[in-house]
């Protein structure tokens, strides 16, 4: 029985291991950290806002620069920051021009500015659309 054991204890361990892996074999932090090259590039169209289309109004998002945002919030232009780190994506919101628009785009340009603030995730979907989320905030974004 003692030449079995070797054997025994390379399967246990084989099943351990299985047992604490992830289904895909990736690893348990979020999806693969994006690159700046991957958000370069033409402008992002939001689509969707916290699960509502954005219709007649633009809101877009310029990853022009590493570490760099600008775009278009509704009605004014906006400047930010974000960072990428291994588990976390944020955005910081900077400047912004102080045009004056009807009602439902300064609401809307209000939500939008707010969800920015919060986002903590940063995927590109198989279809590549952009998904930003944070607590609370959804916003889908496609070129």
């Amino acid at each position: 029985m003692t030449p079995r054991l070797p054997h025994m204890l390379l399967a246990v361990s084989a099943t351990i291991l299985a047992a604490c892996s992830t289904p895909s074999g990736r690893s348990t932090e979020k999806a693969a950290m994006l690159e700046h090259e991957q958000l370069a590039g033409a402008a992002w169209q939001v689509q969707q806002l916290n699960g509502q289309p954005v219709t007649n109004a633009t809101l877009t998002l310029n990853f022009h620069e590493p570490g760099k945002l600008a775009g278009k919030a509704a009605c004014n232009n906006y400047m930010a920051s974000y960072e990428q780190l291994p588990s976390r994506f944020s955005i910081q919101t900077g400047g912004m021009t102080m045009k004056a628009c009807p009602p439902p785009l300064m609401d809307l340009e209000k939500q939008f500015m707010k969800a920015l603030k919060s986002i903590d995730s940063a995927t590109i979907d198989d279809q590549g659309t952009l998904l930003l989320s944070g607590e609370g905030v959804e916003i889908k974004a496609t070129r």
